[in-house]
């Protein structure tokens, strides 16, 4: 089991976790915003350490109201990089996430954005594969692959997403029904198709495809 903290908030990640994952183009989202998030965050999260009767699920919850605001922002805000409106840059991103299906982890569903990416998956653990990868390693080898080839096809070097990205473990099948649904909706939410199935790029595992 791991655990840590990034942007001040918790992560727990064991081998063999089911994940929601949620990470974003570089330059997506202006500075000044990000600036301006941090300061709320941080004022925030002084009041739950000073007043709070119970830390852990406070922070837990301003954790999940701040994924809520990055991604309505994401979903409306034209400024920014939207890389993956190209298909091309689009199909690696798809083949980065199939590359390790069934090798490390457990392929559930998806939805590419223009400058961002929801995925959810369930990590292998030590009785289903020699090498079993924490949250941290699988995420560093998916976007480092995926910005490697993207970059190449931009004839752009540097960082082509945000070092950080918004993981959940998904805790029952009630909420990994909530949060399949939330993903393949994405689309629909910000008016880019009129139904889950219509959007190109959203993957959902055939068992579970009573979701479409």
């Amino acid at each position: 089991m791991k655990e840590f903290h990034e942007r001040h908030l918790p992560h727990i990640q064991p081998l063999g976790g089911l994940f929601f994952v949620t990470y974003v183009l570089k330059g997506s989202i202006p500075k000044n915003v990000i600036t301006q998030w941090q300061i709320e965050r941080e004022i925030k999260k002084s009041i739950i350490l000073k007043e709070s009767v119970d830390i852990k699920n406070d922070l837990e919850k301003l954790g999940k109201l701040e994924f809520a605001r990055q991604d309505k922002f994401l979903d409306t805000y034209t400024g920014g990089n939207h890389h993956l409106k190209n298909d091309s840059l689009a199909q690696i991103v798809v083949n980065t996430l199939h590359y390790w299906d069934n090798k490390r982890l457990e392929l559930y569903a998806y939805t590419i954005m223009s400058n961002h990416v929801h995925v959810v998956f369930r990590l292998f653990d030590k009785h289903e594969t020699i090498k079993p990868y924490y949250l941290q390693q699988i995420m560093h080898s998916i976007k480092l692959f995926s910005a490697r080839e993207c970059n190449r096809i931009l004839g752009l070097s540097g960082a082509f997403w945000e070092e950080e990205s918004y993981d959940r473990l998904v805790r029952n099948k009630d909420e990994l029904k909530r949060i399949l649904v939330y993903v393949l909706n994405n689309p629909v939410k910000a008016g880019l198709c009129d139904k889950m199935n219509d959007w190109k790029w959203s993957y959902i595992k055939p068992e579970y495809n009573d979701f479409w």
